[in-house]
C-alpha cells in the first residue's frame, strides 16, 4: 500500500520530524528553550553532545522534548544544567539536563532520566 492509498488518515510528515539533523551540520539549532529571558539551544551536535547524542543514547520523542523544556524552564540548578525533582520527602532527582558544548555555554549537551537514588535533605 502506498502513502497515496491511505486516504484522509495518512500521516503527514512535518518538516524536521524524526530526523532534524539529516541535512544539517552540528551547529544547526534543532530546538530553543527558555528560562525567563535566557535562551538555551539544542543543536544537532555529535555522538557526544546535542540532539544526535540524546537520540542515540537516551531516546528522542515528544516526551523527552517536554521534559527538557520543563527542566530548563522551572527545574532546580544542578551545577551545570537544570534538574526536575520529586515533591516527596526526601526529594529525588528524576530528570537532568547538562549544558555547555563546543558550540556554546547555553547549548544543551545532554538530558536523561535519572535512575540513581540521588536525594536531597528536607
Amino acid at each position: 500500500m502506498s502513502d497515496n492509498d491511505r486516504g484522509p488518515c495518512r500521516r503527514l510528515r512535518k518538516p524536521g520530524d524524526g530526523r532534524p539533523c539529516r541535512h544539517h551540520g552540528k551547529n544547526y539549532i534543532v530546538r530553543t528553550y527558555f528560562r525567563g529571558p535566557v535562551k538555551y539551544t539544542l543543536r544537532c551536535g555529535t555522538s557526544t553532545w546535542g540532539w544526535k547524542h540524546i537520540k542515540a543514547g537516551h531516546g528522542w520523542n515528544n516526551t523527552m522534548n517536554r521534559k527538557i523544556s520543563a527542566a530548563i524552564w522551572s527545574g532546580k540548578p544542578n551545577g551545570g544544567g537544570f534538574s526536575i525533582w520529586t515533591a516527596s520527602c526526601p526529594s529525588r532527582e528524576k530528570f537532568r539536563t547538562k549544558l555547555g558544548t563546543p558550540a556554546g555555554i547555553n547549548d544543551l549537551r545532554t538530558a536523561y532520566q535519572v535512575t540513581s537514588l540521588a536525594t536531597a535533605m528536607c
